[in-house]
């Protein structure tokens, strides 16, 4: 048996024109690239000429100073300005909330007091000791592990 070319005599072909193709693209594309800069002069004058000008180099390296510090302290300044914060989540528990979770943990026998819908510090206390001794985060709050746990 013979080998079979792995290219066949068009495909190899095809391949040689596609890159003598690929080449002339990008010869003229570096050409082109070249043309624009040879024939517009710069818009700006060049740096030699700033050079020319009668200001000494002490006021030079003072202006660029101040725009450099002006600038500093415009982002210094963005950094420091007091940010609003947002609270976030509920900020009060409904008295009737309040008195099923008081009543929950006086089933459990943490809360010892008559249930009065107001979350106070017997209550937040009767709260923290239920989850240290559920083994939760202790807060103090009534968070969802706590609820479920009390059946609430």
């Amino acid at each position: 048996m013979k080998p079979k070319p792995i290219l066949p005599k068009l495909g190899a072909k095809m391949l040689n024109f596609t890159l003598v193709c690929l080449a002339v693209v990008y010869s003229l594309k570096v050409v082109l690239a070249l043309i624009p800069s040879l024939e517009a002069a710069p818009k700006t004058p060049p740096k030699s000429s700033k050079s020319s000008r009668t200001v000494s180099s002490s006021a030079k390296r003072s202006s660029v100073k101040s725009k450099a510090t002006s600038t500093r302290k415009k982002v210094a300044s963005r950094s420091k300005k007091p940010r609003s914060r947002v609270v976030r989540g509920q900020r009060t528990i409904e008295s009737a909330r309040v008195v099923e979770i008081q009543t929950a943990l006086a089933g459990a026998g943490y809360y010892k007091e008559e249930p009065n819908g107001q979350w106070d510090e017997s209550t937040s206390k009767a709260m923290s000791s239920y989850q240290a001794d559920n083994g939760f985060r202790t807060t103090g709050k009534p968070d969802a592990l706590s609820l479920k746990k009390l059946g609430l």
